[in-house]
């Protein structure tokens, strides 16, 4: 019994039905598809170079996303400009306190934004501030019951650091009905109201502002009727029952090194520039020492980080480029090995790493460090290891670390921030660029009658000057051509100078070369991807066109092989039908 090879069977575009081989023996449907996947090696080729473009398109992307952690890292270590130091972490601050009697913390609360100074404060709290509260007379009802009897019909005015408004109360109000009424215009009063229940059969309801300070006490008047009167919260139409009063509603009293401050609230944010205050309890002639000090601890995380996130992205351009040193073969890993925009990234990371902080080298009475190797930060050395992955990264020295932020905390910062000083109070930095670098810039402000009507400066860089050069002036903000921005606080009623001297350190020239991979449009990243994306685009291109072209060359083959089957089996049919005769012809005879 013979069997049916459905591989042998063709189906062709107008659905004609063929017996591969059936008259031949040769099975050309196989025989097709090898020529045609002989003709179609090219497209294989390019299917490769796509298979091989988006493994590399896949491994810059992960690059991409730790080079951007890596700027992340730099946000707080390169010299950004702002109001409050808030993105400098080398003017972190961290709190001490102490005190000769109760327990500091549960007197104050302090909190340093980078804005303060390093100090220390004493404080004594003689009076915490607090809320006006009084209550009613106990009303011999249930909370909910009608009092009408008692407090009869009218309009009361509340008043407090809000602002006043009138309640109204019908007959038949509970105490419950008058709180509500109350709490509803507590916004436009500054005046909230409870009740209390006493008992089954007495409640009070309780009056308090909603703020504390002697400029939010309350105050009330019976306008018609005597409702206030009846409930004994005013003694007469406009003055408060004292015996009810439960809190007189009154200021923060305390003394700072000595002198005595007053304010409205227990929260000073006012009192001292970068720190906000909380009073919690008053104790009389205790006195509790707040120490403001530089919290190093946050700038040497910030650098134990950017060196991690830095080690990171190295250790993955070695993973992604490994060849064997002994064998000289590349690793299966190595997708990115040879590539034009990963050996830039890396020679530009290793070149300023390895470099210079410019304009802090050997100034007079600065202990300078111009180099990451004098904090304790150095490449790893060539054969110091045997992993593969950690060469060319960075290692640390703690002890090193330590002993310089100890020491020379202000170097330490300039090591790795943009910074610009001036010899004019009245000009201050407040921004730059990638552009903007190390120099000296002499400026020479013309102002009159509160306006600056122009700016000029020279800049010298390396010591070579360059002169007569324009900024551009908006209102109080200075610009200069290569990005640096200043704000001049000056009266602008007469000519003015000043010379702003700026440096340049590791952390801000590294922060600017990263932004300059990442950016969106022109990064070394960016145009890197979009070139391999680019090159796919065209490889599949490429494919399809060649599919098309094979697609109609195997119809054309196919109809080729088909025809020659059909010669054959006519041929066979003739041969047949010869033989019929020739054997009819032989038994006739």
């Amino acid at each position: 019994m013979s069997s049916l090879n459905l591989n042998n069977i063709y189906v062709g575009e107008n659905g004609r039905v063929q017996l591969s081989g059936g008259s031949s023996n040769i099975d050309f449907v196989d025989t097709v598809d090898q020529m045609i996947a002989a003709r179609r090696i090219p497209a294989d080729n390019l299917e490769k170079r796509v298979e091989a473009n988006d493994e590399k398109i896949a491994a810059l992307k992960e690059l991409q996303t730790l080079i951007g952690t890596l700027k992340d890292s730099m946000a707080n270590l390169y010299g950004a400009t702002s109001f409050d130091n808030s993105k400098n972490i080398f003017e972190s601050k961290t709190i001490f306190a102490s005190s000769d009697g109760t327990s500091a913390g549960s007197l104050i609360g302090v909190a340093a934004s980078n804005a303060a100074e390093s100090g220390s404060y004493t404080f004594e709290i003689d009076q915490v501030a607090s809320k006006h509260k009084l209550s009613s007379d106990t009303q011999a009802v249930a909370a909910s019951a009608d009092i009408t009897g008692i407090t009869g019909t009218g309009t009361f005015t509340v008043t407090g650091g809000a602002g006043s408004s009138t309640v109204t109360v019908a007959a038949g109000d509970s105490l419950q009905e008058i709180r509500d009424k109350i709490n509803n215009i507590k916004d436009s009063t500054g005046v909230q109201a409870s009740v209390v229940k006493v008992s089954a059969t007495e409640s009070t309801i309780i009056l308090t502002s909603t703020e504390e300070g002697v400029d939010n006490r309350m105050s009330f008047s019976d306008d018609s009727g005597n409702v206030l009167q009846s409930l004994g919260i005013l003694s007469d139409p406009t003055t408060i029952n004292a015996t009810n009063v439960i809190d007189d509603g009154n200021d923060a009293m305390i003394q700072l090194d000595g002198i005595a401050v007053t304010r409205g609230s227990n929260e000073f944010s006012d009192l001292i520039d970068g720190l906000s205050i909380s009073l919690y309890d008053a104790e009389p002639g205790t006195q509790v020492t707040i120490e403001v000090e530089q919290d190093l601890n946050q700038a040497k995380t910030a650098i134990l980080d950017f060196v991690e996130a830095y080690n990171a992205v190295q250790s993955f351009i070695n993973e992604k480029t490994y060849v064997d040193p002994t064998t000289f073969k590349a690793s299966e890993d190595a997708v990115l090995l040879g590539n034009s925009a990963v050996k830039s990234i890396e020679s530009s990371l290793q070149q300023i790493a390895g470099s210079f902080a410019d304009g802090v080298t050997d100034r007079v009475g600065k202990d300078d460090y111009t180099v990451f190797a004098e904090i304790g930060i150095s490449f790893l050395g060539y054969g110091e290891t045997e992993d593969s992955s950690l060469e060319r990264t960075l290692e640390i020295d703690e002890t090193a670390l330590n002993e310089a932020l100890l020491n020379n905390p202000s170097e330490v910062m300039e090591l790795f921030l943009f910074k610009g000083t001036s010899d004019n109070s009245d000009i201050s930095m407040t921004g730059f660029s990638n552009k903007t670098g190390a120099a000296t810039y002499d400026f020479n402000i013309d102002a009159a009658a509160g306006a600056i009507n122009s700016v000029t400066y020279d800049v010298t860089i390396n010591g070579v000057v360059t002169a007569g050069l324009n900024a551009t002036v908006t209102g109080s903000s200075i610009v200069t051509e290569d990005g640096l921005r200043l704000f001049y606080s000056g009266d602008k009623n007469a000519a003015d100078t000043a010379s702003v001297t700026t440096t340049n350190g590791i952390g801000s020239q590294l922060y600017f070369e990263l932004e300059s991979m990442l950016d969106d449009e022109n990064g070394t990243l960016t145009q890197a991807i979009a070139d391999l994306e680019t090159q796919n685009t065209s490889y599949e291109e490429k494919v399809g066109r060649i599919d098309e072209s094979l697609a109609r060359q195997r119809e054309v083959l196919m109809d080729k092989f088909i025809a020659m089957e059909s010669a054959l089996s006519r041929m066979k049919n003739i041969q047949s039908s010869l033989d019929e005769l020739m054997a009819a012809g032989k038994e006739s005879s």
